[in-house]
């Protein structure tokens, strides 16, 4: 799954539930269309760190968030090995692909005129890894993306949310139902720290012109800066595939500090767009 889990920080003010010192963990399902069975997600919320377990259904790939730091770690327990995104690194990958941008748009204008022989030879110096279809939808001008109210509240995992649309041009690209802050009862920072990951994920969207997915970094992709909340339900309508991220409950329990942290021994492993 290639999607972007991006919002904004807006934290104060919060009235919440439960005490400040409950840790916590968002349980979500994902499906994917079609015909594929719902795979776990757990979010574990602790101290200023998110841990998005079995990234986009995929049990090998963890996504570890501090916000401290301002960095995402991309844990891949395939290869054993740990990338570390920040905000100096989003600032690099965005100089980096912009200077490729005139290259990457004459590909995308000559696809239709390649041969095989031609696309095997771009794939591999792009690192074999990465379609020249995604390179060449990475290389189109950003289109303007609004957000639409879609219809009456409704109720997610007993969490009542406002359905929402994300529409970029003429193309409708994601539904999401948002959740008030209030009725999730989360404690206050750990909705702080979820606000933060969710604006920092915006940032690398931009940043990767919608390549995040080829890092291995899948999370929701719903641009809600100015609302406050969190999405309990998220459809990427984006790609090929369906993709649909649901709540199915919320605990509050102390975790532990391990649970959060990235595996002793996993070397560092460098991020670029073609790898």
């Amino acid at each position: 799954m290639t999607t972007s889990f991006r919002i904004a920080i807006v934290a104060a003010g919060i009235t919440v539930g439960l005490p400040a010192a409950a840790d916590s963990t968002l349980e979500y399902v994902v499906a994917q269309t079609p015909g594929q069975p719902p795979k776990a997600q757990p979010v574990l919320v602790k101290d200023g760190r998110v841990m998005v377990k079995g990234a986009g259904g995929d049990s090998r790939l963890d996504l570890l968030y501090s916000r401290a730091g301002e960095s995402l770690f991309v844990i891949d327990h395939r290869k054993h090995s740990v990338m570390t995104l920040d905000r100096q690194e989003l600032s690099r990958i965005g100089r980096q692909i912009e200077q490729f941008q005139p290259l990457l748009q004459g590909v995308g204008e000559q696809l239709g005129r390649l041969s095989p022989e031609q696309r095997a030879r771009w794939e591999q110096m792009l690192g074999g890894s990465i379609s020249l279809e995604q390179v060449a939808e990475a290389a189109k001008p950003a289109q303007s993306a609004r957000i639409v109210k879609a219809g009456a509240p409704r109720s997610v995992a007993g969490v009542s949310c406002e359905p929402m649309s994300l529409v970029q041009g003429n193309a409708k690209t994601a539904e999401f139902c948002l959740a008030d802050p209030g009725r999730l009862n989360l404690p206050g920072d750990d909705y702080a720290t979820l606000r933060a990951l969710l604006h920092f994920s915006e940032q690398l969207a931009v940043s990767t012109q919608g390549l995040a997915g080829h890092f291995g970094i899948s999370l929701p992709n719903v641009q809600i800066h100015d609302l406050a909340g969190v999405p309990v339900e998220v459809k990427d309508l984006s790609g090929h595939v369906t993709t649909t991220v649901t709540l199915n409950r919320i605990v509050s329990s102390a975790l532990d500090d391990e649970l959060l942290q990235v595996p002793a021994g996993y070397r560092p492993e460098p991020l670029a767009p073609w790898q």
